[in-house]
């Protein structure tokens, strides 16, 4: 039995403990790597709900990522009917679910960063909102993955099963794979982060706390898998432990890193048969990377190979897909029934293997309509506002991922290449960090169900956090051997205008035509260019303006926040003025072609249709700087 697998399996005695618990019991279930804890918590929601009797509407279920929000909640539909209305939300989405609900407008949220929506909502629950919102209290909450509650959501969730004592929570994690506390900037606090929420777990609810533990491994099916498990439960042990004892924090370090250098070398990606093994392979492959650093130079360097792959983007990096846009614009009605709704998604070009009933669900719970109809305006005000269900907003998954190590939690691959974790990149002894280590690196090496290789890194030198210029940027660039040399910079999911389609602007073109190119003819891991278009900036922080082009071809324009960053990164100093900007950067890639929502007056002004919804490119990937005509822009724009 594998995570993935379905639910017709017979369970262990753990599990089956877990699963026929009462609704009010109040379970720590400290589940090792591979242990079967989704299909455990797949088992227990049934159970909650046909022998416990318990509503789908009074459970509510806590995960850490889109992707497992909607794993749970579509086979807890799947096992039993009324499971597929069960709340399934990432911390973060019902943050701010409970904003909205508390009286807060969403264009006051997105003023808000993402810790400061969690403390607002902590308050919330701490002042008794949540007994008044339609659904009320829960009667049972999961919460999965909670060795990585730190900061504030360890706060909130704290606050939430403070508040109401008398609910029964089914709560799963593994201090073994605590790697989250890098989000607590104070050492010491970090340090201290790991294993808090359990002992606080312990010491807030005593003899009513009842622990099970997950042991037995089902994921890893052969020994090359299996070779860092051995780790697990000294890593458990001393993550637990509030002063850990250094000698065998370093000698477990010693132990897993050596674990490491025992695995195969997957060879140089340069060559012919890592190519055509990474192209060629039946199965899933993950590239785990340290940090985000080496996820943009491997995947550049895979791009360069022509060798296709998705990296994987964060948890909170949701997207409103094409296909939203197309079911919108495609009939003038203001509702569609179900058989309307079916016939128009075979119409459009959908992911492949989606559910439409699941679709059809997950669609409603933000655009229900009268008499069973899916009303598109609030479709596309959800899509404005960002309040499309988690199981619709995550990209598709890819037969390569590339990935830091932290965003492939809770997720596991047929094949697993360990990159960057060399022994000239260990942390030194006795620094609070080395646990961390340890746990970061038994997270990857614990992903793999059949292969684990070891695969070279680029070397990061080159990259630098824009967060420590004089003018700090929230994103890598490429620097150079001298401090003010600017070689690139990072692409990130905020760099396209997003407040008219493409052509209504500069670049100019016709916006139809745009609209169907970006539907036909762009595809994510696409490269664009990106093309200074004069030499005049709008303000005097931000660079002249940049038209975005795939195959010479315009789809977009940068946003303000793009020439905002570009101009923050040129500033070498305080005083340094900023005459002189890139003519091209060249190489970042199409992470996808999303629905955005604006206004219905632009679109049907340029032939969209008065819908107000249009696609757009999102980008990713490095961009690299061509200076060439750097101070003044040529005349005829048409040197690509």
């Amino acid at each position: 039995m594998t995570e993935s697998e379905g639910e017709g399996v017979e369970l262990t005695p753990a599990q089956r403990s877990v699963v026929t618990s009462a609704r009010d019991d109040k379970l720590l279930v400290p589940a090792q790597a591979g242990a079967g804890k989704t299909t455990t918590l797949i088992r227990r929601i049934e159970h909650l709900m046909t022998a416990e009797g318990t509503a789908a509407s009074e459970i509510l279920i806590w995960t850490f990522s889109r992707a497992a929000a909607q794993v749970l909640r579509t086979r807890a539909g799947r096992s039993v009917v009324a499971g597929r209305r069960v709340r399934a939300q990432t911390f973060d989405s019902w943050a701010s679910s409970l904003l909205l609900e508390a009286g807060y407008r969403p264009e006051d949220l997105s003023g808000f960063g993402f810790d400061r929506r969690i403390e607002l909502a902590t308050a919330a629950i701490e002042d008794g909102v949540v007994e008044e919102t339609e659904r009320g209290a829960p009667a049972h909450v999961i919460i999965d993955e909670v060795q990585d509650l730190v900061g504030p959501r360890r706060e909130m969730v704290e606050s939430f099963l403070d508040r109401f004592p008398d609910m029964g929570f089914t709560v799963v994690g593994d201090s073994a794979q605590s790697i989250y506390g890098f989000q607590v900037s104070d050492p010491q606090a970090r340090a201290e982060e790991a294993g808090l929420f359990f002992r606080w777990l312990r010491a807030t609810f005593g003899d009513e706390l009842r622990e099970v533990v997950l042991a037995e491994n089902f994921r890893a099916r052969t020994v090359e898998a299996r070779c860092a498990l051995p780790c697990g439960e000294s890593l458990q042990r001393l993550s637990d432990i509030l002063q850990a004892d250094l000698e065998a924090v370093a000698a477990l370090v010693r132990d897993i890193h050596s674990r490491l250098a025992e695995v195969a070398s997957f060879g140089r990606l340069d060559t012919p048969f890592a190519q055509d093994s990474l192209r060629d392979f039946a199965g899933t492959t993950a590239i785990l990377c340290r940090d985000n650093a080496q996820v943009l130079l491997m995947s550049e360097k895979l791009g360069q190979l022509d060798v296709p792959h998705r990296v994987q983007r964060s948890p909170r990096s949701g997207v409103v897909p094409a296909w939203v846009a197309g079911l919108i614009t495609a009939t003038g009605a203001v509702a569609l029934g179900r058989e309307r709704f079916e016939q128009l998604l075979t119409e459009l070009e959908m992911p492949a293997n989606i559910d439409i009933d699941e679709t059809w669900r997950s669609l409603r719970t933000v655009a229900a309509g009268a008499r069973n109809q899916l009303d598109l305006e609030a479709l596309r005000r959800a899509a404005a506002e960002g309040r499309l269900p988690d199981e619709l907003s995550t990209l598709p998954s890819h037969q390569t991922l590339v990935s830091t190590v932290h965003r492939a939690k809770g997720l596991e691959f047929d094949r697993v290449l360990i990159a960057g974790f060399d022994a000239t990149a260990r942390r030194r002894i006795g620094e609070p960090d080395t646990l961390a280590e340890a746990r970061l690196l038994y997270v990857a090496m614990t992903r793999p169900r059949d292969d684990l290789y070891r695969v070279e890194c680029p070397d990061t030198w080159t990259l630098r956090k824009g967060e420590h210029l004089p003018t700090p940027v929230g994103r890598w660039y490429v620097g150079g051997r001298e401090r003010w040399k600017r070689v690139g910079v990072e692409g990130i999911e905020t760099d396209v205008c997003h407040e008219v389609p493409a052509g209504v602007r500069e670049p100019e073109t016709d916006p139809v035509a745009a609209q169907k190119y970006l539907l036909d003819s762009v595809r994510p891991g696409s490269t664009v260019v990106l093309r200074r278009l004069h030499d005049l900036p709008s303000s005097p922080t931000e660079t002249p303006p940049y038209g975005i082009f795939h195959a010479d071809t315009p789809i977009g324009e940068v946003s303000k926040k793009f020439r905002q960053d570009l101009w923050r990164l040129l500033k070498r100093s305080a005083g340094f003025r900023v005459k002189q900007w890139p003519y091209l950067i060249t190489g970042l890639k199409i992470d996808c072609v999303e629905t955005v929502a604006g206004s219905t007056a632009v679109t049907e002004r340029h032939g969209l249709g008065g819908r107000g919804v249009w696609l757009a490119p999102r980008l990713g990937g490095l961009g690299r700087f061509d200076w060439t005509h750097a101070e003044r822009v040529p005349e005829g724009q048409d040197i690509l």
